[in-house]
C-alpha cells in the first residue's frame, strides 16, 4: 500500500494537476455509479436468459450513454444561453453563439430545468432527487450494517454469531444483540461516510481511487472464480439457494490452490441445465423484471456536473463517458455471463452472497480470505458512493434555496452553509437507518424514480434547451419570425385575431416540423454533440422508449 502512495504522488507531482483530475474525474464517476445495485446482474441474466439480457443490457447502456452526452451538452447550452443573457445589449454581442462548459462555472440539473424548463419543473427534479437519493443513503447504511455485524463479532450482549437470516425478512433484527450489533456498525459507518461527505472532492482524492481500484478488483476476483470453474469442466451438481433455504451443510471443499471442485448437498434444487439451455432461455416476467436492474446500474446523470466538474479539459468530457461506458457494459457483460453460467439456479439476487457459506470455518484458508473479501465488498463498496450522492444532493438543494449554483460563491459563510446542509443531509438518513434494516420493499418503488432522473430528464433538458436555444438566438439573428410575439400580440388586434391566430399556429407548426427533422443547427449545436444522436428526433424516440420502460417496470412490479 505505501509503494501505491509513493507511486501515485510521484506521478502525481510529474504530471501535474491536470493528470490528477483525470484520475479523480473517472474514479468518482466509476464509483457512483458501481454501488450496490450492478451486484443482481448475474441474478438478472440467469433469470431472464443470458442472450436476452445481452441485448438488453447492451441496449440500456447505450442509452444511457447517450443520455449522459446530452446532460454534458445541455451544461454547454446553459453555459452558452447565460452568457446571452449577461451580455451586453449590443446586436453584434446577442449574436455571437458560442457553447461551451467552463471550468470555474457548473450548473447543476437543478438550475438547467430553471433555464430551459421552468421554476416548477426545477423543484419537481429537486424533490425526486431528494427522495432516490435519501432511500439510496438509507440502503448504503443498512448494507453496511447489516454486512458488518453478520462477518464481524460486534455482538457482546449474548454472544450469539448473527446470522444473514436476522436481516432477511426484518425490518429490524428481532435479536436484541444483533439488533445492538446492526447499531453500532451504522454508528462506524456513519463516522467514516460523514466525514467524507463534508470534504471537498478534490480532498477526497487518495479514499476515492483506492475504493475505485478496489471494486476492479473485487469485480476481477468474482469473475475470475466462476471462469476458472467453468473452463476446468466444473459443474455444480446440486446446490443450495439461500433465498429459500437457509440450512445448508457443504461436504466437500478442496485445497483451493490445487482443486476449484465444490459439491454442496440440496435436495430441491439441482443445475440439470446445459450451458445451451441456460443461454437461449427466456422468461418474460423476469425480464421485465431485470430491466429496472440493468437501467438502475446506469444511474449516474444526476450528478454529471458535480463529478465532471474537477476536470480541468472539459473538451474531453465526451471521451471520458465514451470510456466509461465501454468500461461499465464490458464489466456488467463479463460478470452476468460468467455469474449466470457458473452459479445458475444457485444464483442469489446479491451475487456476492454466493460466496457466504465458502468463508465459514473448515474450508481452505485461501477460499475464506477471498470469500470474505467478496461478501464484504459491498459493505466498503458504498464507503466511497455515499458521500458523492451527498454532495450531488446539497448541490441541487443549494441552486433551489438560493437560486444559484455553490461555484459562483467564494464567501466563507457560503463555505459553512454548504458544510452544514452536507452534515444534515447525510445525517438523517442514517438516523433512520438504526432504526430500519430491511428497505427492499421500498428501494424497489423508490427506484422507479431512477428511470426519471436516469432516462427522462436528460431527454427533457436536451429537447427544452434545444428549443429554446432555436427560437431565441434565431430571433436574435432575425432569421425567423417570433412566434412567441405573435401569439402576444393576438389580443389587441380586434377582429383579426383569429387570421392572425391562424398563422401563428401555422408558424408554429412549420418550426416545430423545421426543428425536429433537423439533423443538427448551428442555433444549439454544441462540441459535445454526434451527428445523428443529438438531433431532436432522436430526443424523441429516446423518451417514447424510455416511457416504455417505465410501464414495463410497473406492470413488473404489480404482477
Amino acid at each position: 500500500m505505501e509503494a501505491f502512495f509513493n507511486l501515485f504522488k510521484r506521478k502525481v507531482e510529474t504530471d501535474g494537476p491536470r493528470t490528477v483530475n483525470i484520475y479523480l474525474g473517472f474514479f468518482l464517476m466509476v464509483n457512483l455509479v458501481l454501488g450496490t445495485g450492478f451486484l443482481s446482474i448475474p441474478y438478472g441474466f440467469y433469470s431472464s436468459g443470458v442472450l436476452p439480457s445481452i441485448i438488453t443490457l447492451l441496449f440500456i447502456s447505450c442509452l444511457s450513454w447517450l443520455c449522459a452526452i446530452w446532460v454534458v451538452e445541455t451544461m454547454a447550452r446553459a453555459q452558452g444561453y447565460n452568457d446571452y443573457k449577461t451580455s451586453g445589449t449590443t446586436q453584434e454581442s446577442k449574436q455571437a453563439l458560442h457553447f461551451y462548459i467552463t471550468p470555474i462555472r457548473k450548473f447543476e440539473p437543478t438550475e438547467m430545468c430553471d433555464l430551459f424548463i421552468g421554476r416548477w419543473m426545477k423543484i419537481v427534479y429537486a424533490i425526486m432527487l431528494v427522495t432516490i437519493i435519501f432511500f439510496a443513503a438509507m440502503a448504503y447504511s443498512t448494507v453496511a450494517g447489516s454486512a458488518w455485524s453478520v462477518n464481524i463479532p460486534f455482538n457482546f450482549g449474548n454472544l450469539r454469531q448473527c446470522r444473514d437470516d436476522d436481516f432477511k425478512d426484518n425490518v429490524f433484527p428481532e435479536d436484541e444483540g444483533c439488533g445492538n450489533a446492526y447499531r453500532f456498525c451504522v454508528f462506524v459507518f456513519a463516522c467514516i461516510v460523514l466525514f467524507l461527505s463534508v470534504l471537498p472532492l478534490k480532498e477526497q482524492l487518495i479514499v476515492q481511487v483506492i475504493l475505485g481500484l478496489l471494486r476492479f478488483t473485487a469485480i476481477g476476483a468474482i469473475v475470475i472464480y466462476c471462469l476458472v470453474h467453468l473452463f476446468g469442466g466444473n459443474v455444480i451438481e446440486n446446490c443450495n439457494n439461500p433465498l429459500y433455504e437457509p440450512e445448508f451443510d457443504i461436504v466437500n471443499v478442496s485445497d483451493f490452490s490445487s482443486n476449484f471442485s465444490l459439491n454442496f448437498t440440496y435436495s430441491m434444487f439441482n443445475s440439470t441445465e446445459t450451458l445451451k439451455e441456460v443461454f437461449l432461455s427466456f422468461d418474460g416476467k423476469s425480464w421485465m423484471v431485470s430491466i429496472s436492474i440493468y437501467s438502475y446500474a446506469h444511474i449516474l446523470h444526476q450528478a454529471i456536473p458535480a463529478l465532471t466538474h474537477p476536470i480541468k479539459k472539459k473538451e474531453w468530457l465526451r471521451g471520458y463517458f465514451n470510456a466509461l461506458f465501454l468500461t461499465l457494459a464490458s464489466m456488467y457483460l463479463i460478470m452476468g455471463i460468467a455469474g449466470s453460467f457458473w452459479f445458475r439456479d444457485c444464483i442469489n439476487e446479491t451475487c456476492t452472497l454466493n460466496w457466504e457459506p465458502l468463508a465459514r470455518p473448515g474450508n481452505a484458508k485461501a477460499l475464506r480470505a477471498l470469500s470474505y473479501f467478496i461478501v464484504l465488498f459491498p459493505s466498503i463498496d458504498v464507503l466511497s458512493a455515499f458521500p458523492l450522492v451527498i454532495i450531488t444532493t446539497v448541490n441541487n438543494i443549494y441552486t433551489v434555496i438560493l437560486g444559484r449554483d455553490t461555484t459562483k460563491d467564494t464567501h466563507i459563510k457560503f463555505y459553512i452553509l454548504q458544510f452544514f446542509m452536507k452534515l444534515l443531509v447525510a445525517t438523517l438518513p442514517l438516523a433512520v437507518a438504526m432504526f430500519v434494516a430491511n428497505l427492499v420493499t421500498v428501494i424497489n418503488y423508490a427506484g422507479l424514480i431512477g428511470f426519471f432522473i436516469c432516462f427522462y430528464f436528460p431527454v427533457i433538458l436536451q429537447l427544452a434547451s434545444q428549443w429554446k436555444c432555436y427560437n431565441v438566438f434565431s430571433a436574435a439573428n432575425g432569421t425567423s419570425i417570433n412566434c412567441t410575439k405573435i401569439f402576444s400580440d393576438t389580443s389587441s388586434v380586434g377582429d383579426k385575431s383569429p387570421l392572425i391566430s391562424q398563422i401563428g399556429h401555422e408558424n408554429l407548426r412549420k418550426r416545430l416540423l423545421s426543428f425536429f427533422l433537423s439533423r443538427q443547427s448551428d442555433l444549439y449545436k454544441t462540441p459535445y454533440s454526434l451527428p445523428y444522436l443529438s438531433s431532436p428526433l432522436c430526443a424523441l424516440i429516446v423518451g417514447i422508449i424510455s416511457s416504455t420502460f417505465i410501464v414495463i417496470t410497473i406492470v413488473s412490479l404489480a404482477i
